[in-house]
């Protein structure tokens, strides 16, 4: 089955160790919501806005996780320390868009899902499938790992630590003109690859239309 999808629009940010360009003072104005912010979450609510996000249905996909968050209630336990309740809070896979959801006043429907290196691939065919309902759905895949030691955990190479992309799509009739390669992703996590080749290839077409095969 294949299932087309117009891009409505799309971001994509990448950086090294931290994007600097978040705006997170001006996008979350409370201080105290603010700070209970993982990176992931940070990046969530940028994407959102560069996207034009309006209370839409989400699917998210995260290969790892809240990294840094996870590292921290395993040290706690191994030096025996009190647990952050906090650390505890931001160690699922769905708190990006959890936060994003309580700040928008969301109420549509969230999926997340997670397939490793795969993971930006199920989350444009989960967001087909629900697309075929006729809504228009934020599609977005976020990991950040610059945490101490990466370099212990990084097997892949990936020289850019903090990524996430975001897609604003809705199903349509129209004919396809973006289909998926795999093409191999060398600096971003693999586990977004899918969505970033998707999103490269739309900057260079006007109406955008991906081929998504169930």
């Amino acid at each position: 089955m294949k299932i087309n999808l117009k891009i409505i629009n799309s971001y994509f940010i990448t950086a090294k160790e931290s994007c600097e360009e978040l705006q997170e003072k001006d996008l979350v104005k409370q201080m105290m919501f603010r700070r209970r912010l993982t990176r992931s979450s940070k990046i969530a609510i940028f994407l959102a806005n560069k996207v034009g996000y309006k209370q839409e249905q989400i699917v998210f996909g995260s290969a790892y996780g809240e990294v840094k968050a996870t590292i921290d209630i395993i040290d706690s336990i191994y030096n025996k320390t009190l647990l952050s309740p906090t650390a505890f809070q931001n160690s699922v896979h769905n708190t990006p868009v959890s936060y994003l959801s309580i700040l928008s006043e969301n109420t549509k429907e969230v999926t997340t899902v997670s397939d490793l290196f795969d993971t930006s691939l199920s989350v444009l065919k989960t967001g087909a499938i629900k697309a075929l309902k006729g809504d228009k759905l934020l599609l977005m895949t976020i990991d950040a790992f610059n945490v101490d030691q990466i370099d212990r955990l990084n097997k892949c190479g990936v020289t850019h630590l903090e990524n996430g992309i975001a897609m604003l799509v809705e199903i349509t009739k129209e004919p396809a003109n973006i289909k998926i390669d795999n093409i191999i992703t060398k600096e971003s996590s693999p586990s977004l690859r899918h969505m970033i080749e998707i999103h490269n290839k739309s900057l260079t077409i006007k109406n955008p239309i991906m081929e998504i095969e169930i």
